[in-house]
């Protein structure tokens, strides 16, 4: 298993694995970022674009499966190309809420969810839209925050790689044909940089309050303070 990602979710599935008796052929991740010390004693590779260590990634691959958790990349021909099993761990419930898992959780507490959750997904060419191999919900209490809500994510993120880690490869679920399925709803940066139009809505303070994890998000949380109080000069 080759594992692509950033942050606790990568970091955590990486040394799951490997403590079960997992074989982890690499660690991919972005430059820059601090490999744990449980994390030392695994191959972790670093790099600003994981379709360039395509060539390595087909060398490596005992298994022919990659799975992204917490994954700042996307995968292109390079590797979508390559004879692999992808599949991809996000912070939302698919369709409805594609993109990045900050953003969906910003969005979901805009709207007042009853509930939310995670999605153990293929890859394919497009963003979240591969088809689904299993799903986990919760629900969301009516005051719940942007930095619970995000804690939330990463456990059940966490929580359905485990439990499917003997199957990660399975067939996904069955579903309607593909030109039938929903697309779903994408929530990138534009739809982060478009808060300041719900300044005012009840829910925005909460859905912007990022508490203890502001030291391991400095730039959303300059964004979340932007909105909430105007422009920082």
């Amino acid at each position: 298993m080759i594992l692509v990602g950033s942050g606790a979710l990568v970091w955590r599935a990486a040394t799951y694995a490997a403590s079960i008796g997992k074989t982890v052929e690499a660690v991919v991740h972005p430059y820059g970022e601090t490999i744990p010390a449980q994390a030392a004693e695994l191959d972790c590779i670093a790099t600003d674009d994981v379709n360039e260590l395509a060539e390595f990634i087909d060398d490596v691959s005992g298994d022919r499966l990659v799975c992204s958790t917490g994954n700042p990349f996307l995968f292109r021909e390079p590797i979508l190309a390559l004879d692999l099993t992808i599949v991809n761990v996000h912070g939302g419930p698919l369709p409805n809420y594609r993109g990045l898992p900050m953003a969906t959780a910003v969005f979901a507490i805009l709207r007042a969810e009853p509930e939310f959750g995670v999605t153990l997904h293929r890859v394919d060419a497009g963003i979240d839209t591969g088809p689904v191999v299993d799903r986990r919900a919760f629900r969301l209490s009516e005051s719940v925050t942007l930095e619970e809500l995000s804690m939330q994510v990463t456990h059940a993120c966490h929580h359905i790689f485990t439990e499917n880690i003997d199957r990660l490869d399975r067939a996904p679920e069955p579903s309607v044909p593909p030109a039938a399925e929903p697309a779903g709803e994408y929530f990138g940066m534009s739809a982060l940089a478009a808060l300041g139009t719900y300044r005012d809505h009840p829910n925005i303070v909460r859905a912007t309050t990022l508490g203890a994890l502001e030291e391991f998000y400095p730039s959303y949380t300059r964004l979340f303070e932007s909105v909430r109080n105007g422009p920082v000069g």
